[in-house]
Parts: C-alpha cells; sequence; structure tokens
C-alpha cells in the first residue's frame, strides 16, 4: 500500500473529525438531551454511519433553537463529507440507503426493542454536512424535480427524494456564533472567526472539548495559513495556538521573510538599472548596501 494512499485516508479522517468536532460543538447548549455514536455498524458487515445522533425528543420538547437541531427527530443519521470530496447525487442516494436499512433493521437498541416497524420512518432524519456548497448536486436535485427548501442560511432541506426527511448542510453558509466552530475550518475563514473560536478554545476546561478543538484548528490552520500568519502577533497570547502550530508558525515566518526580502531585491534590482543612489536603495528597500553591490555586480552596473 502507498504512503500517498495512507496520507489521503489520514487526511480524509481529520476532515470528518474536525466536522464532527464542529457539529457537536454547535449542539452543546443541548448535550443532555443527546446521545451521539461515531461510526455506528449497521450491521455485522463492516458498514458504518459516520455519525448517530439519538435526541429524546418528546411531546412536550420544543425543537432545538438551532439551525442544524431544529430539523431532528429521535433517530439522526448523519454524514460528514471532506470538502475535498464530491458530494453528488449517487453519494445522496446511498445515504438514503444507509437510512432505510438503518429504519428497517427490525431493532431499536435505544428501547431494547424488536419487531416490524419498531423504528418509524417519521422519526428518522438523514443530514449531509459539507463545508463547502456542492453546486453541481443542487443543480441536478433540481433539473430532476425534487424540491431544495433554503431553511435557516447554509440548511437545505431536500423534498421528494425518498420517504424521509433530509437536510443538506453547507458549513460555510452557517450564521451565528455556535456554527463557528464549523465555519473556521472552510479556506478563508473570516479572521474575526478564528480569533473568536481560539479565545474560546483556550476557555474550554474538557480534556476531550480541548481535544477535538484542536483537530479543528488544525484543519482552519491549513486552509487559513496566511490569516494565522497575519493574526501572529495576535495569537501569541493563545497558549493552545502557540502549542499546536510552533513549528508551523516559524516555518511560515521563515518563508515570509524569505518572501519579502525576494521583493525587496526584486525592487532594488530595478532601482539599480534606474541608476539610483545605493543609499536610497538600502533606505527604500531596508537591504544592505554589501547587498546591493552584490546585487549591482550581477546585473554588471556600477553603483
Amino acid at each position: 500500500m502507498s504512503n500517498k494512499g495512507e496520507n489521503s485516508r489520514d487526511n480524509n479522517r481529520d476532515w470528518e473529525t474536525s466536522t464532527y468536532a464542529g457539529l457537536m460543538f454547535s449542539l452543546r447548549k443541548y448535550k443532555d438531551r443527546l446521545e451521539e455514536e461515531r461510526a455506528y455498524q449497521l450491521n455485522s458487515k463492516p458498514r458504518e454511519l459516520d455519525v448517530r445522533i439519538i435526541d429524546k425528543l418528546s411531546d412536550s420538547s420544543d425543537r432545538m433553537d438551532n439551525a442544524i437541531g431544529y430539523f431532528f427527530e429521535k433517530h439522526n443519521i448523519i454524514e460528514l463529507k471532506n470538502p475535498r470530496e464530491d458530494l453528488n447525487i449517487d453519494v445522496v442516494w446511498k445515504g438514503i440507503s444507509y437510512a432505510a436499512q438503518y429504519k428497517s433493521s427490525g431493532y431499536d437498541d435505544t428501547i431494547k426493542k424488536n419487531g416490524v416497524n419498531v423504528i418509524d420512518i417519521d422519526d428518522v432524519t438523514l443530514t449531509f454536512i459539507r463545508v463547502s456548497r456542492p453546486n453541481n448536486l443542487f443543480k441536478e436535485i433540481k433539473a430532476r424535480g425534487y424540491e431544495i427548501e433554503n431553511k435557516f442560511p447554509g440548511v437545505y432541506y431536500i423534498k421528494g427524494m425518498a420517504d424521509i426527511k433530509m437536510q443538506i448542510v453547507v458549513g460555510s453558509e452557517l450564521k451565528g456564533d455556535e456554527f463557528r466552530a464549523i465555519r473556521v475550518q472552510k479556506r478563508n475563514a473570516s479572521s474575526t472567526d478564528i480569533k473568536e473560536f481560539t479565545v474560546w478554545a483556550e476557555s474550554l476546561k474538557s480534556p476531550r472539548d480541548k481535544e477535538l478543538a484542536g483537530l479543528i484548528m488544525q484543519i482552519s490552520f491549513s486552509e487559513n495559513r496566511d490569516t494565522y500568519i497575519e493574526l501572529r502577533r495576535y495569537m501569541k497570547m493563545n497558549m493552545m495556538i502557540r502549542e499546536l502550530f510552533k513549528e508551523e508558525f516559524d516555518e511560515l515566518e521563515r518563508d515570509s521573510k524569505k518572501r519579502a526580502e525576494q521583493m525587496a531585491e526584486e525592487q532594488a534590482r530595478e532601482m539599480i538599472e534606474d541608476g539610483m543612489p545605493i543609499t536610497k536603495i538600502a533606505r527604500y528597500t531596508k537591504l544592505s548596501e554589501e547587498r546591493i553591490r552584490q546585487l549591482a555586480d550581477e546585473l554588471e552596473v556600477l553603483v
């Protein structure tokens, strides 16, 4: 097995874990009524649901004041999609098949009961979560005559494909502080979201919460390296950031200095060819006079 394949799978697992972490952080307000399980086994074969969330919803319970959780019934199947993966119509149908298999299993382990229709289809929902918008999928859904309802920013209900409640969540479009843990994972995330999330993550007490926040920030960092560099002075105050990304920051700072020096040397070459005095070139580019003379020698120009 090639290292390339191993690296690809590792990257997918990182994305899945960070998306899962972002989802659960967004639902923290309701954690006492939710029971989640990752890699839920559908049967004895190696087939798993990415996440199953049981909502202990009762007739007297209010629906969650949460754009993702508002949709939930008792049994909620969550499929987490890497933005590098294609979320297409076949992926959706595969998710529907998993939901159907879950519903028809004949056993509800939350109440330890067997029987026909022991899990009612009205109690099952299917959610796909992806940071980036699946434009081609939305076009295909509309072309086939199915309905897309944009219920909340970033939340799209899909109607008509199957007799099951289904929503697609576009993480980059979600609004509200509770979804910051998902939004910071997108490319070109808001610098405000990144700052606010890291400050909040620093205040976490639970080791598990800190671990999940760290996984989120690793993805966020990989997608927003330039933003993190711009915020370097601010981030020095954040112990979690310092511990997670010390090597990356040091490397990026070296790269940044190298790029700045290359730009200064390019400017110096132009100024040398324009006949400017060496002292003025040094003052403008911050290069040493010795380095400017070396550049002039390379250009075979007297300064």
